[in-house]
This record gives structure tokens, C-alpha cells and sequence, in this order.
């Protein structure tokens, strides 16, 4: 069975048009979803450290596997049960790319088994959202995803990660996704690129 499609945006913001695209491309595939608006939190580095909590939250509402869409995804090709999803957690990962990149994790797209390993991960992800977003020393941008790479390489719940197949989180117009993905499943369009001073 495919996991439900969960995701959020934020009310009151252009999000609130952009998600439609993805509960539309849903309906076109006949996928089971779990879709909510939020209120903003001030910040768009906010509105992202909300992520796992969101993913934790779903977990323990639906209590089955979820499938983490961003709210700038489109689903653009029927999408099946791949191997991944046998993991507590799959995420795309760039193996070339070294341990501390920044993009070493994109966490556009991201599934989350419904067992106890993959809810300790999520929660250990969450507390790096909070460890990150808190420390005085702190001069970048807060990017989720590397709360999740920190996460996913300290592992202290020993879930098993795997690889999302790219097809699955496709940059809409990033060369080498393009060279790579003939047919993709899911698109991101990088709304952020266009949203995140608006908020």
C-alpha cells in the first residue's frame, strides 16, 4: 500500500495558493492525504523547523507510513511502492557529496515508517531544528535539512535509512536532475526561491 501524503503550508501566505497544485495532482493519482494549514510562525526558518514535528504529529494521528511532500511538490507521474519504503526513514541523499554539505540531504520529499525507530529518529531530528535554531553562535540560514543530515548521521535510534529514489524528489529545473530523471514521480518548484522574503 502506498504511504498517505502528508504536508503543510502556511495560511495566509502564497503557500496557500501553491499547495493546491499538490492536493490536485493527488486527486489525479487517487492518493490517500493528510493535508493541513498553519499559522505562521513569524519566521520562514520557522515555518521550516516545523517540519518533524509536523511528520511526528501525522505519525501519531494516522498511525501508518507517511510520505512528507513539500508544499511546492507536484506529482507528476503515477508513483508505486518502491524498496525505500521497506526502511524507517528515506530520504533523497547525494553520496557524492561529503558528510557535512549542506545538501547532502534534501528533505523535499521524505518518507517515515510508522515504528519506533523512525519516530526516534524524527524526534532527534526535531531536537537538532531546535539545537540549530538556538545557538548564539549561529550565522546561517537555518535549512531543515541539515538538522535531518545531522540527524541521519548520528542515528542514535539505529533506524534504517534509505536512498529516495531521485524520481521521487526531483528539482523541477536543476540540470543534473534533469540529465538524470527522464520521468519523474515528484517535481519540486523551489517556492521558496519566490516566497521566503514574503514571509
Amino acid at each position: 500500500m502506498f504511504p498517505i501524503v502528508i504536508s503543510y503550508y502556511t495560511q495566509n501566505t502564497p503557500y496557500e495558493k501553491e499547495i493546491q497544485n499538490l492536493i490536485d495532482s493527488c486527486k489525479k493519482f487517487e492518493l490517500e492525504t493528510s493535508i493541513d494549514g498553519v499559522d505562521s510562525f513569524g519566521a520562514w526558518e520557522l515555518n521550516c523547523a516545523y517540519k518533524p514535528f509536523f511528520i511526528l504529529k501525522k505519525l501519531n494521528e494516522l498511525k501508518k507510513p507517511i510520505l512528507f511532500v513539500d508544499a511546492d511538490g507536484i506529482f507528476v507521474g503515477k508513483p508505486s511502492w518502491q524498496e525505500a519504503f521497506s526502511s524507517d526513514l528515506a530520504v533523497r541523499q547525494d553520496p557524492k557529496l561529503p558528510d557535512d554539505h549542506p545538501s547532502k540531504v534534501i528533505s523535499s520529499t521524505i518518507y517515515v515508517g510508522n515504528g519506533e525507530r523512525a519516530r526516534d529518529l524524527v524526534k532527534y531530528w526535531a531536537m537538532q531544528c531546535q539545537k540549530s535554531l538556538l545557538d548564539p553562535k549561529r550565522q546561517e540560514e537555518f535549512w531543515d535539512q541539515i538538522a535531518l543530515r545531522d540527524a541521519i548521521l548520528e542515528n542514535p535510534s539505529k533506524a534504517k535509512i534509505s536512498i529516495l529514489p531521485l524520481s521521487y524528489a526531483k528539482i523541477f529545473d536543476h540540470p543534473d536532475d534533469c540529465q538524470k530523471v527522464s520521468e519523474p514521480i515528484i517535481e519540486h518548484y523551489q517556492a521558496s526561491r519566490r516566497f521566503k522574503n514574503f514571509i
